[in-house]
């Protein structure tokens, strides 16, 4: 899946803050539906900055909230590949992970995050079936105030 992420934090003190993270991935449309899946996310929570330098900071974040998921899946009673359900479910879905941010400017820095994701989906079943996902994000952070 490929998407875009748009977050926004703020430092409470140089070691917490807290961050509010919009995710929209999408995957490529599945040639035996036609039907292409997504899954929106909004999370927040805090951000603990175990280690620093003048240039470089490691961030820690555990993050929970809402995420959409849509999708096709195969019904497990039909004959193989003859009946496809598509549908959406939103549920609780939450994220940790860690982060590595490196200083470009005074204003600008960029950032790689990695994080564990956790969110459901409907199964053939047509039960909500939780699903591990491993997020890779790259971002250009904007600071509209110098760090502490």
């Amino acid at each position: 899946m490929q998407g875009v992420d748009l977050g926004a934090a703020v430092d409470f003190t140089q070691r917490w803050g807290a961050t509010l993270d919009s995710t929209y991935l999408r995957a490529g449309r599945d040639p035996r539906t036609g039907h292409g899946s997504y899954v929106l996310g909004f999370l927040a929570g805090p951000v603990f900055v175990p280690a620093q330098n003048e240039n470089t900071r490691v961030l820690v974040r555990a993050l929970a909230g809402v995420s959409l998921v849509d999708g096709s899946v195969p019904d497990g009673l039909a004959p193989v590949g003859q009946l496809y359900y598509r549908g959406w479910l939103t549920r609780f879905s939450w994220a940790v992970g860690t982060g590595i941010e490196h200083n470009i400017s005074r204003s600008f820095a960029v950032r790689v995050n990695v994080d564990y994701l956790r969110t459901k989906f409907v199964s053939s079943s047509l039960t909500p079936q939780p699903q591990n996902n491993i997020r890779v994000t790259g971002s250009l952070v904007f600071r509209f105030a110098s760090r502490h």
